[in-house]
């Protein structure tokens, strides 16, 4: 007898209310707009779709169908027609009770007319932050990497003083056409402002990664920078430093993640293998069945694959078992490394987390390190006396642990502190005035002179009172987005598209539109 078909859910519109929409590379599998986690099929009914909005987005819980229409199209360049001339069409309808036909005609949005509107503004945003570095101080940071078409896209934000207090924008984005060197990314830079004719005397601090191109005595881009700007402060980027602390591993647990890489590419690699475990996973009832894979310059990847691993760690095993026994057995008898290296790693990635995105300072940054470093001490003490409140998967297979390989994790927590304390010995040293923490707190007739009638009137400023309490980089991950396989041949930096998405100035629609003519009837 044939054995029966497992039922294979399909994707219903209404499901969009949820915030899920089907995964772009299977149909059949739902995605959350927010996030762009994608579930298993199974997870494809209206019970399981209403737990995610709560439990990880809660303050869109309660966000209504329009909410998430908006976002599903605003991706797209068809926001216009989906949506914008529904709406006139409706309203010209309904309020001026007439015929909306020739309204709705008249509203250009051919695929060549938003181009270009996107294009115009743009350029339009673009010149307001050159207008206001040419006569403000800023910091700038760069850094450079590979699209997905093998394209070099070298990219610069700046930081500077406005009337809104710090602010934080995207500067520009320049492809590399040969090598990345130090004196191309260098030229390319002094190209962009003598071009926007912004004075390197305005520049006051510079903040890179750690790569030689960068930070080479002689040749590389800082040198350089410097022969320019003589008294410019540069910084080694603290996430950069943060990844390369978590690199550290000692040989033994080198070789467990080897073990776990390799399971993983034994079934995401070959299209059968993938199929097959994912039928399994499905036979098992497991929550997930996909693993992740990791890749070295997404840095929360690693992380998040052995998270993964850990939580199909059983299946993996049953399935390895009749692909390729030595590696089942190598993998088996590295759980326990595999465990801690998950929970540590989830650690690591939630302090990565909290140095990204707008207005983090050094102050705040300085905190989540200090912080990070006692908690390592924590760590040690704790899994050495064999109590892993803080290592959750670590815990389930506490049972296995031999003294060994306690004294291997707990050398590799004080190998990983005092690499930190190595990097950061800088933002560790570093003296923050009580006025900026209290600016409401201290006595203004103590301070310099040159800030005292500042914190006055800030002391005095109710508003900023009431908001004191309350108050990335991402733009690769925007490239990787915007840039799919079903637009790899769209120019991000040309077409103005990655300067709208990232900056958080308003284009002056008014003065643009002022200067385009009404298109006459024909």
């Amino acid at each position: 007898m044939a054995q029966n078909k497992k039922k294979c859910r399909q994707y219903n519109v209404d499901y969009l209310r949820y915030g899920f929409i089907p995964s772009p590379t299977n149909p059949q599998l739902p995605m959350c707009l927010l996030c762009e986690q994608v579930f298993s099929n199974k997870a494809m009914k209206p019970s399981r779709l209403k737990e995610h909005l709560p439990k990880m987005h809660p303050d869109k819980a309660s966000k209504e169908l329009n909410y998430f229409q908006v976002i599903k199209e605003r991706h797209s360049k068809r926001v216009g027609e989906t949506l914008v001339l529904p709406a006139v069409k409706e309203a010209v309808s309904t309020v001026m009770e007439q015929d909306s036909s020739a309204v709705v005609n008249a509203i250009p949005l051919s695929n060549d007319t938003v181009a270009r509107r996107i294009k115009e503004m743009s350029v339009d945003t673009e010149e307001q932050l050159s207008a206001t570095l040419r006569v403000n101080c800023f910091s700038i940071q760069l850094d450079e990497t590979t699209t997905g078409d093998n394209n070099a896209l070298l990219m610069a934000y700046v930081r500077y003083l406005s009337d809104c207090g710090v602010t934080e924008e995207f500067l520009f984005g320049k492809y590399l056409i040969t090598d990345t060197r130090g004196q191309t990314i260098f030229s390319a830079l002094e190209e962009y402002f003598q071009e926007k004719s912004i004075p390197f005397s305005n520049l006051l601090a510079c903040a890179t990664d750690g790569a030689p191109a960068m930070v080479g005595r002689y040749r590389g881009f800082i040198a350089l920078l410097k022969e320019r700007a003589p008294d410019i402060l540069t910084v080694h980027c603290i996430l950069h430093r943060h990844n390369l602390v978590a690199k550290n591993i000692s040989p033994q647990l080198h070789k467990s993640l080897d073990f776990a890489v390799k399971s993983i590419n034994k079934i995401k690699a070959h299209a059968l293998n993938d199929r097959l475990f994912r039928q399994l996973c499905s036979e098992n009832d497991e929550m997930f069945e996909r693993l992740l894979l990791h890749t070295e310059v997404r840095w929360l990847s690693r992380g998040n694959c052995l998270s993964r691993l850990c939580e199909l760690f059983a299946t993996v095993l049953e399935f390895l078992g009749t692909k390729d026994v030595d590696l089942r057995n190598n993998l088996f008898s590295s759980q326990c490394d595999i465990f801690y290296l998950a929970d540590l790693f989830e650690k690591m990635n939630e302090v990565t987390l909290k140095l990204q995105g707008n207005g983090v300072t050094l102050v705040h940054s300085k905190t989540t390190i200090c912080s990070f470093l006692v908690k390592m001490d924590l760590y040690r003490e704790t899994v050495g006396r064999r109590q892993f409140n803080h290592f959750p998967r670590l815990a389930t297979v506490s049972s296995k642990l031999t003294d060994e390989e306690l004294l291997c994790y707990t050398e590799h927590l004080r190998m990983i502190k005092a690499d930190m304390e190595l990097r950061f010995r800088d933002l560790q040293n570093l003296q923050v005035p009580y006025w900026i923490l209290e600016p409401f707190q201290v006595d203004v007739f103590e301070k310099e002179p040159i800030i005292q009638e500042h914190l006055i009137d800030l002391q005095n400023d109710e508003e900023a009172q009431a908001t004191f309490h309350t108050s990335g980089w991402q733009g690769f991950s925007q490239v990787l987005y915007m840039q799919s396989k079903y637009r790899n041949r769209l120019n991000l930096i040309a077409s103005g598209a990655l300067r709208l998405k990232l900056s958080s100035l308003n284009p002056s629609t008014k003065t643009l539109a002022a200067n385009h003519q009404g298109q006459g009837s024909h």
